[in-house]
């Protein structure tokens, strides 16, 4: 790994030299606890913030995580708020529906130059940040109701991420991951040293590729969870299911090409890759997607960002979402009605 990324600046700068990560994971769920793990692994020094039940758990028992053949065992510092200027970079693994009375608090409590990695689903508060079209630096409500999430942080201290990993916790506690954990990184604007991070990463044990525009890989990612959570969440049902279920799976198929073309019209056209899609519910197992794992456990699934942000842009565009929309019409009637 090079000690440096060309053209890093100042924001970043210290990331890009460093060859131990000082960095804290904002959120201790599935995601959250297997990134912090892996990367304590890796030798990085890794705080954690976590609130309520989860931060009591983490204080009397540590974070565990079973990754393929790798038991692997953590007890992290944990952090508040107050201690974030401590940290290069933080990394938040909550549900998006957490980030409007989240966010201010961290833009608060971080250094100008400390960088912010959102491992989020689906559409981002960012998405419009220095884009001419079709947002063109305006926020949707979904995910930014006040319209305050967008100024927080300039472009280039932000690094958009998108996570591929079927990662389940127990209600004991233990994490465990299905499969290989994928992260996509690329840079919102401006070069913050994403190269640098990805290196760091990858050593730790994460498969990383830096994708070159990151928003493409947002819709890529936004495909697959719009046409699994939304319907898994409303049915019951799990991945390999809904793999084997004919008419859903046409439901589920249908509502990834409405996203597909709803990428295109934000030039970002991307190829909702049917066959390949079926052909991993097929093979998943009885995976339980997030979104179910949260109508199950009683917990607000993430509708905002996977279904109600897209389809909040097909009106600005006047681009049909027939089917996303009725899906997630029963999901917020079901969720209502438990």
């Amino acid at each position: 790994m090079s000690d440096s990324v060309p053209g890093a600046g100042a924001t970043g700068a210290s990331v890009a030299s460093a060859t131990r990560l000082k960095l804290c994971v904002v959120g201790a769920g599935a995601i959250g606890t297997a990134l912090a793990v892996r990367l304590a692994a890796g030798g990085h020094e890794v705080g954690v913030l976590a609130r309520g039940a989860r931060q009591t758990f983490i204080a009397a028992h540590g974070l565990t995580l079973r990754d393929g053949d790798l038991d692997l065992a953590f007890r992290p510092a944990l952090a508040n708020l107050a201690d974030l200027s401590a940290y290069d970079l933080v990394i938040v693994a909550v549900k998006a529906g957490a980030l409007p009375a989240l966010l201010p608090r961290l833009a608060q409590a971080m250094r100008s130059d400390a960088l912010l990695m959102p491992a989020i689903n689906g559409l981002p508060w960012w998405y419009g940040l220095g884009e001419r079209a079709p947002l063109g630096g305006r926020s949707l409500a979904a995910v930014d109701p006040d319209g305050a999430l967008l100024p927080l942080f300039a472009p280039e201290r932000l690094i958009g991420c998108v996570v591929y990993s079927r990662v389940t916790m127990l209600g004991s506690g233990h994490v465990i991951v299905s499969g290989r954990q994928d992260l996509q990184l690329g840079a919102v604007g401006g070069v913050p040293p994403i190269a640098a991070i990805a290196a760091q990463f990858s050593a730790a044990g994460i498969a990383v590729r830096v994708e070159p525009d990151i928003r493409r890989a947002v819709w890529r990612k936004l495909i697959r969870n719009a046409a699994t959570n939304v319907v898994t969440a409303l049915t019951g049902a799990t991945l390999e299911q809904l793999g084997h279920d004919a008419e859903a799976l046409r439901i589920a198929t249908d509502i990834a090409g409405e996203v597909a073309g709803l990428a295109a019209r934000c030039g970002r056209g991307v190829d909702p890759e049917i066959d390949e899609l079926i052909a991993v519910l097929r093979s998943a197992g009885p995976f339980a997607t997030s979104m179910l794992q949260d109508v199950r456990h009683g917990r607000e699934p993430e509708l905002g960002a996977i279904a109600q942000a897209p389809l909040q842009l097909a009106e600005l565009l006047d681009h049909p979402m027939p089917n996303l929309r009725a899906v997630a019409a029963l999901l917020r009637l079901h969720v209502r009605s438990r």
